[in-house]
């Protein structure tokens, strides 16, 4: 069984966060702004690499308000089709997948937008926010949790569930 929850919300995972890239290039246009969807080299914080990632951009500087409405609901509106879809899915693998990248998009949420009103109402930069290792790290530590979890239950409820 955690294989499965694996990979199907590794899968999800990668759907969620290209929905969420694009719907934050949709909110950039509802804003009355224009940008695009690139791929940009991303340093790593700790380590001596680079990786690529998807990044939502806007052609021009948005003012404060209208970048954290950018920057929340992206992830926000991303959610919300995998959250619809656990009111009709009952099967335990599929339900972990979803729950898993719920909480990965509502993470992604709050991040973004904390890290925009840090940096730009606190003038505070807590570099861990915009790291790779973070980005990425708490998504897979949500993940492998709700494989953890939906084991142990699988375990105790007795599943018939083929391993």
């Amino acid at each position: 069984m955690w294989l499965r929850v694996l990979i199907l919300s590794l899968f999800l995972f990668a759907a969620g966060f290209g929905a969420h890239e694009v719907l934050h290039l949709l909110v950039i246009y509802l804003v009355g702004a224009q940008g695009s969807i690139i791929a940009r080299p991303w340093q790593m914080g700790y380590l001596p690499l680079t990786i690529y990632a998807l990044h939502a951009q806007p052609s021009q500087q948005l003012d404060i308000v209208r970048q954290s409405i950018v920057n929340f609901f992206g992830p926000a509106l991303a959610a919300l089709p995998f959250a619809a879809l656990l009111v009709y899915v009952r099967e335990p693998i599929p339900v972990a997948a979803l729950i898993a990248n719920v909480l990965i998009l509502v993470f992604y949420a709050a991040i973004e937008l904390g890290d925009l009103l840090l940096e730009q109402v606190w003038n505070t930069d807590v570099r861990l926010l915009t790291t790779p290792e973070f980005n990425y790290g708490v998504p897979l530590l949500i993940i492998v949790l709700t494989v953890l979890t939906a084991s142990v239950l699988s375990r105790v409820r007795g599943s018939r569930i083929p391993e």
